[in-house]
């Protein structure tokens, strides 16, 4: 089972910052999951926020301040990273899943991945399934992933059907969706029979994951720690 930090440990440490993700992988995760935006001057940074306001109670969008303007800001004296910056700290042998937040950061974002060495164990997801479609054709050596989220609630089984069409890597589908074992069991069928993985977000609750960990290949959690000890313990 892959266990991948949500923004790192971001349970215990501040969101998408160097320090949660070091500390992810202090505390045993097999991988990262972060966010990728651009800035106003076309850095590409981690933060999950289009603006500042939740972080930092400010109402600037991400997109309308350079690189070092958002250094200004930092969460326990941590300030929001680049994506080069999270690249290099990656260990050996450990995943990424980096999520597009924005169409316009995606071939920055592949070209750094390419450069640093990352293409095999990183996995691109997003919530733009136009996004992800276009580029599971050009980049084929690469692995991408469809996020689902609150189009579930439309027509699950056709919307996972079609977007199993373009031959995705992985689902990343909410954990909320275990609570609808019906339309879960026939999902997980569908993906499995496809040959792709299921990665299930944001899970923070082992009684969950006890449910539903014979249908799934990782689970992306805040809580690092408690997921790496619950694996260990029932290995």
């Amino acid at each position: 089972m892959v266990i991948l930090a949500h923004r790192g440990y971001s349970a215990k440490f501040p969101e998408n910052t160097l320090k949660a993700f070091k500390k992810g992988f202090e505390y045993g995760a097999d991988g990262l999951e972060l966010d990728l935006r651009l800035t106003a001057d076309g850095e590409l940074v981690v933060i999950h926020d289009e603006d500042l306001q939740r972080l930092f109670g400010v109402q600037q969008k991400i997109r309308e301040l350079t690189l070092k303007q958002l250094r200004k800001y930092s969460q326990d004296g941590e300030t929001i990273p680049t994506f080069e910056e999270v690249l290099s700290i990656i260990p050996k042998g450990k995943l990424l899943n980096a999520e597009f937040k924005e169409h316009e950061v995606a071939e920055d974002a592949i070209d750094l991945i390419e450069k640093h060495g990352l293409v095999e164990s990183t996995i691109v997801s997003s919530f733009h399934h136009d996004l992800i479609a276009r580029l599971i054709k050009e980049y084929p050596k690469m692995k991408f992933g469809f996020l689902i989220g609150e189009e579930l609630r439309d027509n699950p089984i056709e919307l996972v059907k079609n977007l199993l069409k373009h031959n995705p890597y992985s689902m990343h589908l909410p954990h909320q969706l275990a609570d609808y074992p019906y339309y879960f069991s026939i999902i997980c069928d569908l993906v499995k029979k496809c040959g792709a993985k299921i990665f299930i977000w944001t899970l923070d609750d082992l009684q969950e994951y006890e449910r539903i960990k014979d249908r799934i290949d990782g689970v992306i959690t805040n809580e690092v720690d408690m997921f790496v000890k619950h694996l260990r313990v029932e290995a």
